[in-house]
């Protein structure tokens, strides 16, 4: 390998929630890092998905879909589209779903002003858009507010023009060495996606507020060369209302939700546990900024 020819670096994907970007970066990354359901604000921290082949590795980074946030648990997800765009991007892919209201992203168009790398746009769900006077004109829009290389137009979902936004992505990169080891896939521990595919899937049987509320601690995570994997997870909730929503009718929803959370670990790490699931009242929980920081969140105030 000719390593002053070596391309290395960030490529961030930022959007509205819901726009795609953690559909967007399993396909990019080959594999289900990032949790994916059809509710926004699935994901709440930036996760890294390290794509690599013959003279490139391209760490793409999945930030929180942008808001206006609420509550300190939303605002740490602003912080950590700010740190992603502001401070770690070589390169910036602005995600938009072609089937919203462009509108709603102006507060993250003025975000994406101040950033200095370059910036891709990504029309996504393209296959859902029958008129591509649409799609035009929704290109012109978006060259028209900001300074943008290129333009692509996508369906993460169904993997159309995928290929060619990562090929260019890789051609944006700089000239420079890997920033991780050859084969590294992520820079987080099993245990932080284990309580993702947990909290995902609370989000895919659980109804309104519900998802929204949750925090999912591992509490346990032991291994055994025999048949003795086993994990232990707290699932917080915010009031006394929601725990036996979460537990169900005779213990049926937590039952359910142990069943599939438990198949879609063992198909990511590729072995079997024997899954606990607990619930924990842990009142206001998204905005106690004490609680946040033990849950790994970085809280600041200022925001």
């Amino acid at each position: 390998m000719d390593d002053k020819n070596f391309k290395s670096g960030f490529a961030v994907l930022a959007g509205l929630p819901n726009a795609g970007k953690s559909t967007l970066l399993n396909n990019l990354a080959g594999g289900l890092l990032s949790a994916v359901t059809y509710k926004p604000q699935t994901t709440r921290q930036n996760i890294l998905a390290i794509a690599e082949g013959e003279g490139y590795q391209v760490v793409f980074v999945d930030t929180p879909g942008f808001l206006t946030a609420q509550y300190k648990l939303q605002q740490t997800m602003v912080g950590c589209v700010d740190r992603a765009v502001r401070e770690d991007a070589d390169l910036v892919v602005f995600l938009l779903d072609a089937t919203a209201d462009y509108a709603l992203n102006a507060k993250l168009v003025e975000k994406l002003k101040t950033v200095y790398c370059p910036v891709f746009v990504a029309l996504n769900k393209i296959d859902l858009v029958k008129d591509s006077a649409v799609l035009d004109a929704l290109e012109a829009r978006v060259r028209a507010d900001l300074k943008v290389e290129k333009v692509f137009r996508i369906s993460a979902a169904k993997g159309l023009g995928t290929d060619v936004l990562k090929q260019a992505v890789i051609e944006a990169m700089p000239h420079s060495p890997a920033y991780f080891p050859p084969g590294q896939w992520t820079d987080r521990w099993e245990r932080f996606y284990v309580a993702e595919f947990i909290r995902e899937q609370i989000f895919l049987l659980y109804q309104k507020e519900v998802p929204y509320s949750t925090y999912v601690e591992i509490e346990k995570f032991t291994e055994d060369l025999g048949s003795k994997n086993y994990i232990r997870a707290n699932i917080h909730v915010e009031r006394d209302s929601q725990k036996p929503i979460i537990i169900g009718k005779g213990g049926s929803a937590i039952a359910e939700l142990r069943k599939r959370a438990q198949k879609r670990i063992e198909e990511f790490l590729g072995r079997k546990y024997r899954l606990e699931l607990n619930v924990v009242v842990s009142p206001n929980w998204r905005n106690d900024s004490k609680m946040l920081e033990e849950f790994g969140y970085i809280v600041r105030d200022e925001q």
